[in-house]
This record gives structure tokens, sequence and C-alpha cells, in this order.
């Protein structure tokens, strides 16, 4: 039996703690970001798992959404903090509009061994003999996420391998897991895939591999995170406060890989312990098995792949107006928070 003493002790000690702790959860900040769901959200839960937006007086709400143009109105009314976004001709065609926001740092982007889009060819066509190489890709029907998104400027980069155009397939869009049945019951000849879904279907035995995003597209920009004009103007502490803890979360998602593959070690756990709590991925052999989109650990996009991309939507009549890359873009929260940290040392 414990004394009355030790108990009333320990009761004091307890209401203390709570005390002390729900004084933290006053003081921290609120940030609200929309999300996608996506793979290429992995440094933002690591950091969150790591407690680095915690450390920075931080708290997240996250807010699931569909798609990426679903994101922008909220962003621009102020009803979100941040966008962890694509790079798609939508953005475009919403900041001619008036919508007033920036990119402010590289989210998810197929550096030397994070290929994340993998073109897979029906196995069956594969098996035939029919295709020897990317001009055989002429006439076939490939699936991908949505038109303007940054999967077609990828497939874009493939067909160009082939001395193709984008005039020379029949696209269809499909949703990721809609992808997985109709190259399997040979809806679609080819899909552009997504991780996880690329892992999915690989496993499945209905498609080949014949592409990979960081060999036919590399450092090629798929997701960015998109600072509210409000957020950036009205509350510039938590912005940064918020970018140093996601290139923290950056820089340990490249320091858990290596050519593609997950580590063995403690960071390696780390990741899979992210994918467990933050995703609907279950299978740590599946997480060991998938390739993620990379982020640069400064926080900067190849301007040059954002340059092509836009030439690329721009020249389908996809982006209406005069909004120009530079026009959407604002690293100053990325230089400050990579000054900070100091530089990278994988």
């Amino acid at each position: 039996m414990f004394s009355p003493h030790f108990i009333n002790r320990v009761m004091a000690i307890t209401i203390t703690g709570l005390l002390f702790l729900g004084a933290q959860c006053r003081a921290a900040e609120t940030v609200k970001i929309g999300v996608l769901g996506t793979t290429s959200d992995l440094p933002m839960y690591l950091a969150l798992q790591e407690g680095f937006f915690e450390k920075e007086g931080l708290s997240l709400e996250i807010v699931p959404f569909k798609s990426g143009a679903q994101m922008v109105a909220p962003l621009g009314t102020g009803q979100l903090d941040i966008a962890a976004g694509i790079v798609a001709a939508g953005l475009y065609n919403l900041s001619n509009r008036g919508v007033e926001f920036k990119i402010v740092s590289d989210r998810g982007s197929m550096r030397p061994g994070f290929g994340y889009y993998r073109l897979l060819l029906r196995k069956d066509i594969y098996d035939s003999g029919r295709y020897k190489g990317y001009a055989d890709l002429k006439g076939l029907r490939i699936g991908t996420q949505s038109k303007g998104g940054p999967a077609e400027s990828t497939l874009n980069q493939v067909l160009k391998l082939g001395g193709l155009s984008y005039e020379d397939i029949d696209p269809t869009y499909l949703g990721h897991s809609d992808m997985i049945a109709a190259l399997a019951n040979k809806a679609i000849d080819a899909g552009f895939f997504t991780e996880p879904h690329a892992t999915f279907a690989l496993k499945s035995g209905s498609g080949v591999e014949i592409a990979r995003g960081d060999k036919v597209d590399p450092n090629g920009n798929l997701g960015v995170m998109i600072y509210a004009d409000s957020f950036m103007k009205k509350r510039s502490k938590a912005a940064d406060g918020f970018m140093r803890a996601f290139l923290r979360g950056c820089r340990l998602v490249n320091d858990a890989y290596r050519n593609g593959q997950l580590d063995a070690g403690p960071l390696g756990e780390k990741v899979i312990k992210a994918y467990l709590g933050f995703f609907e991925v279950k299978d740590a052999s599946l997480i060991r098995a998938m390739n993620p989109s990379g982020c640069d650990p400064d926080g900067r996009p190849d301007l040059g792949k954002l340059q092509e991309a836009y030439a690329f939507f721009k020249g389908r009549g996809l982006i209406q107006g005069k909004t120009e890359v530079k026009d959407l873009l604002d690293f100053e929260f990325a230089d400050r928070a990579s000054k900070a940290l100091g530089p990278y040392n994988p």
C-alpha cells in the first residue's frame, strides 16, 4: 500500500506537470496546412514525429484535400497558412486570377536515387516483344493522374527520349487506385504511377517498369510548399519556424535513403514509423520497397525544371495570362532556414 503522503506528493507533481504541459500547449502557435496525402509529405511528417515543429513553438493543424486545386481558394482567403501542393498549370492560372501566394520551397523532387514516378507497361505487351524502347510508346493509351499535373511533364520527357511528342499518345486521366485496376484489366496500356501505387502494381504482376523518374527527368519537380500571402506578411516568425523544422525533415529523408534503398538502421526505422503513423501504408516490407520523392536539403527546387514544365504546359494551352515562373517564387524563408541550419552534410 502507498502512504497518503506519497499519493499526495505524486498527485501534486502530476498536477504541476499537467499545468506546465497545458501552458506549453497554449503557447504553441497553430499553423494550418493543406495536404494531399502523398509520400512527398514524408519530410513534414518526419519533422512532426521528431518534435521539430514543437521545438519551434508550432502546432500543425493538418487539413486533407483531394487535389491541389482545392487548396488554393482557402489559401487565398487565409483559411490555410500553407499548401503542401504540386507544380501544376493550375497554379499559374490561379495567380493570374489574383490569388496571392508564393512557392517557398521544394517539397518533392526526383533527385538522384529518388525515382518516385514509375512508368509501368502492361506485362502482356512487354512479354509480346512489341516494346523495345520509348519510341514504341507511340499510339499507346497511357494513364496519368491529372491534366496539367507534374506527371504529364515527366511523361513528356520520356516521350522526347523516344523522339515522340505528347500528341503521339492517348493520355487517360485516372485516380491513383483506379490506374492500378485499369492496368490489370487492360483499360490502359501503360501508366505513370506514384508511390505507393507503383509498388502495389508491380507486386500484383500486371506491369513492368520501363522508366523511373530520376533517370528520365532528373531533379524534376513534383511537390512544393506554398505560403499564403497573409502567412508570409503577418506571421513571418511562424513562417520561418515552419521552414526550419520542415528542412530538418527534408535532411532526414536524404540521410535515410541511399541509391533508392532505405537505411537498414535507426534512420530507416524512423521512416517506417512515420509511414505507419501518418500514411495508409501499414506494411513495413512495402515501405522498404517503395522509392519516394526526394527533397532539396536547402529547400531549393530546380529552376530549370520549373521553366521546362511551364513551357510544356504553356505550349499545350493550359496556362492563360502573363504569370511566369519567377512571379510565383520567394525563397527568402528557405534561404534563412538553410543558413540557420548550416551546410547539409549527408
